[in-house]
């Protein structure tokens, strides 16, 4: 990593929305065609008005008998492949001993009934079986973000880290944070490409995660951010130093995270370190650590993210200390390299095998190669972990 690539772009547009997070929690909305989000138009953006729609659930066996399997695909969910044959999530899922909906994969051969098992009568396929039968905390429309990895590898939090994400966010509103702002932490492994920052522009297609727009909505002016604790090199003992700082926008004293907080007052804060802090595991967990503190000390939600390189080596050392820290202090995780487990070459660049790989650069979830891109897949990540955050402080 060489050069200094320093972007700042100040100014955030609050948001004036209701959350629709809980809501689709509560009512499972049926995938729909997919069309391009309307582009944000700063404090005039709108929340999706879409509404949902009633997928009946059949109360009698069809007359002609399904075909008897379906090889899952990429975007496909228990939900859409039983509404497609006709079936109920609960008729698909007992046919393949399927016990959690949310938990099938790509290619995975699914055997389509005809009819009921034997075994069971055929009255408790009745609407009443099929609606208690769904996850309460996964929507039954979302399907597994990229092989076999689902969304509880992304947004799992412990009920220690969700009281204390309550805490840290009623402490933060106390001091005039605003809800509707986060900031990124870290080096240029999320500033090129940039992370989320196409969320900010009229360059995604949502599709089965279409209930995401709302997420976009509340924090709509912080994606296409980089901010003041954004520098290429970045270590985590350099957080704290005031000589990195940039004058132009930072106090004569001031490091750029106290910086950041000051110039956007974010609810929220991304961080990633570790690529620049090979062969030295002790200090980065000590750095690491008094970066967490500091974060919640100011009233900000840390959101811990691993990183999909290997530059310290095989070991992964960072990526083990900073999952360590989040369940030490009962924060998010935020574990990006569990899917780029799933990537070609983790998703980076295979020029330097450091930063995301940008060649397709389309975040375009009703696309199969959305699902094997290094910066899609980043981007989704990291927007269902601040769902699942946002979910939290407004439960």
């Amino acid at each position: 990593m060489s050069g200094k690539l320093r972007w700042l772009i100040v100014g955030s547009a609050i948001g004036l929305f209701i959350v629709a997070a809980l809501w689709r929690k509560e009512k499972p909305t049926p995938i729909a065609e997919a069309v391009m989000p309307t582009p944000h138009q700063g404090l005039e953006t709108a929340v999706s008005t879409s509404t949902s729609q009633t997928i009946p659930i059949p109360t009698t066996i069809p007359n002609e008998p399904a075909p008897s399997t379906h090889i899952v695909q990429v975007g496909e969910t228990l939900f859409s492949i039983a509404t497609t044959y006709n079936l109920t999530v609960d008729e698909l899922a007992l046919a393949n001993n399927i016990l959690d909906p949310s938990q099938i994969f790509v290619e995975q051969l699914l055997r389509i009934p005809g009819e009921p098992s034997l075994d069971v009568a055929v009255e408790t396929a009745t609407p009443t079986s099929a609606v208690t039968a769904v996850s309460p905390t996964i929507p039954p429309s979302t399907p597994p973000i990229t092989n076999n990895q689902s969304l509880e590898n992304i947004d799992y939090l412990s009920p220690e880290t969700r009281q204390h994400i309550k805490e840290i966010y009623t402490n933060g509103q106390q001091i005039g944070r605003n809800p509707h702002a986060f900031s990124k932490l870290g080096d240029s492994t999320i500033m090129a490409p940039g992370l989320l920052v196409q969320f900010d522009q009229d360059a995604y297609n949502l599709g089965d995660f279409a209930y995401l727009q709302s997420v976009i909505d509340h924090f709509a002016g912080s994606f296409e951010r980089y901010g003041a604790a954004t520098y290429v090199g970045l270590h985590s003992w350099t957080v704290f130093d005031p000589m990195i700082a940039d004058k132009t926008w930072c106090f004569g004293n001031e490091t750029l995270l106290a910086c950041e907080f000051r110039l956007h007052n974010p609810s929220i804060l991304f961080i990633r370190l570790g690529s620049n802090d090979a062969g030295i595991p002790e200090s980065f967990d000590q750095n690491t650590r008094e970066v967490v503190q500091y974060t919640i000390d100011n009233g900000v939600i840390p959101i811990l993210g691993t990183k999909a390189d290997r530059f310290e080596g095989a070991d992964n050392i960072n990526n083990q200390i900073l999952r360590q820290i989040a369940t030490d202090y009962n924060v998010p995780l935020w574990d990006f390299d569990t899917i780029a487990a799933t990537l070609p070459n983790r998703g980076l660049d295979p020029e330097d095998n450091i930063h995301i790989n940008k060649a397709t650069v389309t975040n375009d979830y009703t696309q199969p190669t959305a699902y094997q891109s290094g910066q899609a897949m980043q981007d989704l990540s990291a927007l269902l972990m601040l769902e699942a955050v946002l979910q939290e402080i407004n439960n």
